[in-house]
C-alpha cells in the first residue's frame, strides 16, 4: 500500500480557488528483468547519495530525500501490473520496450506528495524511480494516464535540467460521433498532484479541437509553471491572438458553465463521473477590459478562429531558461544529427540582445528562429526566418554567425522524424 492513501478531494460547492489540496503523485516502471523488483530490500538498497540527492535514511519507507534544499517524504509499493496492448498512450514505447510491458505482470512504483515547485518535483520523482528501478523499459505516470519510454527516463533521470512541463499533464478529447454530435470535450489529467484545478473547455467540435486543444495546452504549461493557478473569475493575461487582442484567460466552475452550452453537449452533466465532477474548471476569456470589470465571460471557443492564426502564449522567464538550458546541456545532440542524417533540416532559436534604446532589463532578450546554413565546430552560419522587432539589422533573410552559447532551442527535421532537446531520447541508440 502506498503511504499517502486515497486523494482527498474538495467540496465543489466551496470551489473558489484554482489553489487545492495536492493529489499524491504516483508513478511506476516496468523493468526488462522482472527479477530485479521482486526483493523489495534489494530494490531499497539502490537508494544513495548523490550531488543532487541526500537522503536521510534509506532503511525503510517512508523515505525522506533532500532535493535543491526541499525536503521530501515518498514511499514505494510493488504495483500488480497488466498491459492494454490497445492503450494508445503504449505508442510512446519503442518494440523492445513494449514486448516487454505486454509480457510484464509487476511493476514497482514511487508515491510523493510535491512541493511547491512542480517540475522540481516531478523531476525529483523520475530520479528516484530510476534510481530504484535502473533498467526500466517503461514508466507510467498514474496521474496523467501518461506512458514515457524507458530511454526517457534514463536522459531524463540523468539531466540537470527538468523536462517540459507538458510531461506534467496529458488532455484527453472526448468525443460522441456516433450519436450524432460532433461535440468534443477536451479536459485535463495530471494537475491536482500540482495543488491546482484540472482544466477543461467546453464546445468544441471536430473541426476546431485540435486548435483549443493547443490552446489548453498552453494554458496547462504556464499554470505548471507558474506554481499556482489564478482564483475563479481572476483573469489573467496569457498571451496575443492573431488578430492582436490580448488573451486574457479565466475560469468558472463546471456545474456553473453548463448553462452557458447546449444540453446534450459531450461533458455535460451526464457524462461526469466523480473523477471528472470535483476540482475542475472550464476556461473562459475575457475580451476586452470592461468585461472585466463586468465579470462578463466569453467561453473560449467563441476564440477558435484567432486563436488558430498566429496566436502567440507568452512563456515565463524561468520557462525560458529551462528551456535553454536544456538545449545547452543537449547541443552535442545536435551536431551529433548534423553528421548522421544525410537529409535534414535544421532550425535554431537564439536570443538576441535587443538595442539599448528599446530599455530590455540586460536578463531580457529577442528570441528568433534561424534555418541553419553549415554547423562547424567553433560556431554555425544561419539565416533569419523572420524580422527581429528589437535589433537593428535582423531581418527575415539576413545571414549570421552565431555561437552555440546563444542556443535557446533547436530543431531537427527529416522526412519521418522530428527532433528537438525534449525528445532526442527517440533517436536510434547507436
Amino acid at each position: 500500500m502506498f503511504l499517502f492513501g486515497k486523494s482527498k478531494r474538495n467540496d465543489p460547492k466551496a470551489l473558489r480557488s484554482g489553489t487545492v489540496e495536492r493529489e499524491p503523485s504516483r508513478m511506476f516502471a516496468v523493468p526488462y528483468d522482472p527479477d530485479s523488483i521482486i526483493d523489495t530490500d534489494e530494490v531499497h538498497a539502490r537508494l544513495h547519495d548523490t550531488d543532487e540527492l541526500q537522503f536521510m535514511q534509506t532503511r525503510e519507507a517512508p523515505f525522506t530525500v533532500i532535493y535543491k534544499e526541499t525536503e521530501y517524504l515518498f514511499d514505494t509499493a510493488d504495483v500488480e501490473f497488466e498491459a492494454d496492448e490497445n492503450d494508445p498512450a503504449l505508442g510512446a514505447l519503442s518494440d523492445t520496450e513494449l514486448e516487454t510491458v505486454l509480457k510484464a505482470n509487476h511493476a514497482f512504483g514511487v508515491e510523493m506528495l510535491h512541493a511547491d515547485n512542480n517540475m522540481d518535483s516531478y523531476h525529483l520523482q523520475v530520479k528516484l524511480l530510476h534510481m530504484l528501478v535502473p533498467d526500466m523499459a517503461a514508466l507510467f505516470d498514474s496521474n496523467a494516464y501518461r506512458t514515457h519510454s524507458g530511454r526517457w527516463a534514463e536522459m531524463t533521470a540523468a539531466s540537470k535540467v527538468a523536462p517540459s512541463p507538458d510531461y506534467m499533464f496529458t488532455i484527453h478529447a472526448v468525443n460522441d460521433s456516433e450519436n450524432g454530435t460532433d461535440s468534443v470535450w477536451l479536459h485535463t489529467h495530471g494537475l491536482t498532484r500540482c495543488g491546482t484545478i484540472e482544466l477543461e473547455i467546453l464546445g468544441a467540435n471536430l473541426n476546431n479541437w485540435n486548435d483549443l486543444g493547443s490552446a489548453l495546452n498552453q494554458i496547462a504549461h504556464r499554470l505548471v509553471g507558474d506554481n499556482r493557478f489564478i482564483d475563479e473569475m481572476e483573469p489573467k493575461l496569457m498571451g496575443k491572438a492573431g488578430d492582436g487582442r490580448d488573451i486574457v484567460v479565466t475560469w468558472q466552475r463546471s456545474e456553473w458553465s453548463f448553462r452557458d452550452f447546449p444540453k446534450k453537449i459531450v461533458g455535460g452533466p451526464s457524462d461526469r463521473d466523480d473523477e471528472h465532477s470535483i476540482n475542475m474548471g472550464v476556461i473562459y476569456l475575457y475580451a476586452n477590459e470592461d468585461d472585466q470589470l463586468d465579470g462578463k465571460l466569453t467561453p473560449i471557443v467563441k476564440w477558435c478562429d484567432v486563436l488558430s492564426e498566429n496566436a502567440v502564449f507568452f512563456k515565463t522567464t524561468s520557462e525560458t531558461r529551462r528551456m535553454r538550458a536544456l538545449a545547452q546541456e543537449r547541443v552535442d545532440w545536435l551536431r551529433k544529427l548534423n553528421r548522421e542524417l544525410p537529409e535534414k533540416h535544421i532550425i535554431i532559436k537564439l536570443g538576441l540582445k535587443p538595442d539599448p534604446e528599446h530599455g530590455f532589463d540586460d536578463d531580457q532578450y529577442e528570441y528568433i528562429w534561424f534555418e541553419a546554413n553549415e554547423l562547424r565546430d567553433d560556431g554555425f552560419s544561419a539565416t533569419l526566418t523572420q524580422d527581429a522587432f528589437y535589433v537593428k539589422g535582423m531581418v527575415e533573410g539576413a545571414r549570421r554567425e552565431c555561437r552555440y552559447d546563444e542556443i535557446v532551442d533547436w530543431r531537427v527535421t527529416t522526412e519521418t522524424d522530428s527532433y528537438s532537446p525534449d525528445n532526442i531520447y527517440k533517436y536510434p541508440a547507436n
